[in-house]
C-alpha cells in the first residue's frame, strides 16, 4: 500500500499530466477541451484540500509560513506543490521520516 508520501506525489504527478493535457486539448481547439480543463482544475483543488491540513496544523511553522504556503497552493498549485511534496513537506510536518 501506499503511504501519505507516495500517494501525495503520485497525486501531484498525476494532476500536472492531467493538466498539460488538457492545455493542449484546449490550444488545438480539441472536443470536449472545456471539461478537460474543470476537470483538471477539479482534480488540483482536491490535491490542495488533502495538503491543507498538513500545513494548518504543523506546529513546526509559523503563521505567517503558513499563509504563504496556502496562498501560494491557491495561485501557483503548480509550483508550490512541488515544492511542499518534494522540498519541504518533511520540515513542516510533526513526525521525522522513518528510516
Amino acid at each position: 500500500m501506499f503511504n501519505k508520501a507516495q500517494f501525495l506525489s503520485a497525486t501531484y504527478l498525476f494532476n500536472v499530466a492531467l493538466t498539460i493535457i488538457a492545455v493542449i486539448f484546449k490550444i488545438y481547439h480539441y472536443p470536449n477541451g472545456e471539461l478537460m480543463l474543470t476537470v483538471a482544475i477539479l482534480a488540483m483543488l482536491v490535491y490542495v484540500a488533502a495538503i491543507l491540513p498538513e500545513i494548518l496544523g504543523s506546529t513546526r511553522i509559523g503563521t505567517s509560513e503558513k499563509l504563504m504556503w496556502i496562498t501560494g497552493l491557491l495561485f501557483l498549485t503548480v509550483v508550490a506543490g512541488y515544492l511542499y511534496i518534494f522540498k519541504a513537506r518533511q520540515r513542516i510536518l510533526n513526525t521525522q521520516p522513518k528510516q
